[in-house]
């Protein structure tokens, strides 16, 4: 039986839908799991939020939000995890060859060009060419109104980690020790903040909650967990807003800024994480087909109450 996975990750709809199923498998099995980064698509996760390519973050902090979303997934459900880093390429040798370095017997992939053609298996094991590891490639669920709906909250996690990672460039740029941020600094990054505050993603999560609660028992803890996460960061993005208020006053105070958007930042990769390696995949197993073409369609409507509310995750 296997006891140590390699997870590639790259923060596509695939690869976090293959995370899932990996922390499960781990968890059945009594295995742990080593993480890494698929280099290719370091920037897959602002890159599908729309962003701008000279407004990239760069790749160490798009790096650390995947491995600290899949490392919060996989403690969520009790699975020992590590990180490490393949490399400068998503080559198969140098998947194996990570594997291998860290003790890997066993490598996780979404369905990308990891795995070779040949030398397949009834069950969807290969063997790659360096070393013989075996790779399990992850069966994406086909049903339309699941990918739709499950694509459209990830697409607003990816709307707010572009606004997150945005707010942190502008911090990094312009923060000084000698000196404090300047208005327009200031008024850029409380647009960011702005944005956060829109009601849709946090309406989104909890339509599907609600719906999940009424199928099953199994994930309330996590979700009352993760109802305790938003109000502390409404906390936290309340403390930001009130610090870009008086941002102008010192140097000291801009490096706070910066101090609570990185914390802000972590939190909200954990959040995202719990949501995509236990919410999901119970919601993938316990909700109808009626249920996620209702879902689908609520999400495509978009929020009814366009009032202020709170910041979300």
């Amino acid at each position: 039986m296997y006891r140590h996975l390699l997870v590639p990750v790259d923060g596509t709809d695939a690869s976090i839908e293959a995370l899932g199923q990996a922390v499960e498998f781990a968890q059945s099995i009594g295995a742990r799991i080593t993480f890494c980064p698929r280099p290719a698509c370091l920037t897959a996760s602002s890159g599908e939020a729309q962003t701008d390519r000279p407004a990239q973050p760069p790749a160490d902090e798009v790096t650390g939000e995947l491995l600290a979303r899949a490392e919060a997934a996989a403690r969520a459900q009790g699975v020992p995890c590590s990180l490490a880093s393949p490399g400068a390429t998503a080559a198969a040798s140098v998947i194996a060859a990570t594997a291998r370095a860290h003790g890997c017997d066993l490598i996780c992939v979404a369905p990308w060009p990891l795995a070779p053609s040949n030398g397949t298996s009834e069950h969807g094991m290969t063997t790659v060419d360096c070393g013989g590891v075996a790779v399990l490639t992850s069966a994406i669920d086909p049903r339309p109104a699941v990918a739709r709906a499950i694509g459209i909250l990830l697409a607003g996690q990816r709307a707010i980690a572009a606004h997150l990672h945005a707010a942190l460039r502008v911090a990094r740029i312009t923060c000084r020790p000698d000196r404090p941020f300047e208005p327009a600094t200031l008024h850029e990054i409380a647009g960011h903040l702005k944005e956060l505050q829109r009601p849709d993603h946090h309406a989104m999560t909890e339509a599907l909650f609600a719906r999940l609660r009424t199928h099953t028992s199994a994930v309330d803890a996590e979700l009352d967990e993760l109802g305790r996460q938003h109000q502390r960061a409404n906390q936290m993005f309340d403390e930001l807003v009130r610090l870009v208020a008086r941002g102008g006053e010192s140097a000291a105070t801009g490096m706070t800024i910066e101090e609570g958007l990185r914390a802000c930042a972590r939190f909200t990769w954990e959040n995202m994480g719990r949501k995509e390696g236990v919410v999901l995949p119970a919601a993938r197993r316990y909700l109808s087909d009626t249920d996620w073409h209702a879902l689908a369609q609520e999400f495509s409507a978009g929020p009814t109450d366009k009032s202020p509310s709170p910041p979300t995750l």
